[in-house]
């Protein structure tokens, strides 16, 4: 299913967006010129990326530290913080509840005469 996420304009360069309505719940991001986007929860306990930081393609959640390569989804580190606090080594699987690392299902981005469409 194809649907308008916004205007080119909605997505300025290196700045985290999140997509909300019509039963979606996304993050997109422009980087190098490009839009990307994900979906808008950690995998890690479902917590909005509302207050998450995008650095290059490196997009950090602001719950429990985990970063992902919002271009692949890859997980590039997994519940390494409490709220910016970061964790001892020890402590990180307490956290992490059990769960393995997962990836962020990214999806297809296309911007076609100034409107941004994702495919899901």
């Amino acid at each position: 299913m194809r649907i308008k996420i916004g205007v080119s304009a909605d997505f300025p360069e290196s700045t985290l967006v999140e997509v909300t309505g019509k039963n979606v719940n996304l993050i997109a991001a422009r980087i190098n010129g490009t839009v990307y986007a994900a979906q808008g929860r950690c995998p890690h306990l479902n917590l909005p990326f509302n207050r998450s930081k995008l650095e290059g393609s490196t997009l950090t959640c602001s719950w429990h530290g985990s970063k992902f390569d919002l271009i692949t989804g890859k997980n590039l580190d997994w519940v390494n913080s409490v709220a910016g606090l970061p964790l001892p080594g020890w402590s990180r699987s307490l956290i992490a509840m059990g769960k393995e690392p997962t990836p962020l299902q990214t999806y297809p981005v296309t911007e076609e005469n100034g409107e941004v469409f994702v495919e899901l």
